[in-house]
């Protein structure tokens, strides 16, 4: 009976320290997860890029802020929602004035030997690129110069500017542009040629487009 006691006793010493562990065990878990749950949670997501560089100017905004007789002389702009701005010679503030509002391309169809004519350097000095397409007097109306200029606009980064001595050549350009490469009719591509710009080159974008004499 004694033993039995003895024995007995001895099973609950065993136990109680093993019952003491568990709890220790259970609470040091509990607690982990109490500390789990309060910590702030970490943002996993990735941040966006940081922007370098000035924004990109789109075709929208500059028509917004376009005003075309501050750019150049008899500055236009043909088309109606469109940047495309003509004109005559621009000064070279006017050109500083484009290259801030976001022109990217300058075509002058003016020859190298006309007085006052625009220095390459200046507008690519102003990050803008320079495409020179002669058209000397109303001769270099042709075809030919006018599948020209649809090569160099297509090419080209916008907005675009081209430009003459006063105007008149680029709207004569455009309209047999108008004709020989858009395939508007003869009324029609004249009707572009004035919106760009002609005057006195008109009669002999008349003849080229074989419509009378007005």
């Amino acid at each position: 009976m004694e033993s039995t006691i003895l024995e007995t006793r001895a099973e609950d010493e065993e136990r109680i320290p093993m019952s003491i562990a568990g709890f220790l065990k259970s609470s040091l878990g509990a607690l982990t997860l109490m500390v789990v749950a309060c910590a702030p949670a970490t943002d996993t997501t990735t941040p966006p890029p940081a922007q370098t560089g000035a924004p990109e100017v789109t075709e929208s905004a500059v028509v917004e802020n376009l005003r075309p007789e501050d750019l150049l002389r008899n500055g236009l702009t043909p088309f109606e929602g469109e940047a495309l701005l003509v004109g005559g010679q621009p000064t070279p503030d006017q050109f500083e004035k484009a290259s801030d509002l976001g022109y990217k391309t300058v075509i002058n169809l003016r020859g190298p030997e006309e007085e006052g004519n625009t220095d390459p350097a200046l507008v690519e000095g102003l990050g803008m690129t320079y495409v020179s397409l002669p058209v000397k007097g109303s001769a270099d109306l042709t075809e030919e110069r006018a599948r020209a200029l649809a090569e160099a606009l297509d090419s080209a980064e916008s907005p675009v500017m081209v430009h003459c001595s006063s105007g008149n050549r680029v709207g004569g350009l455009f309209a047999l542009k108008a004709y020989y490469v858009d395939g508007l009719s003869p009324e029609e591509a004249l009707e572009v040629g004035n919106a760009a710009g002609v005057t006195r080159a008109e009669p002999v974008v008349r003849e080229k487009l074989g419509l009378p004499a007005s």
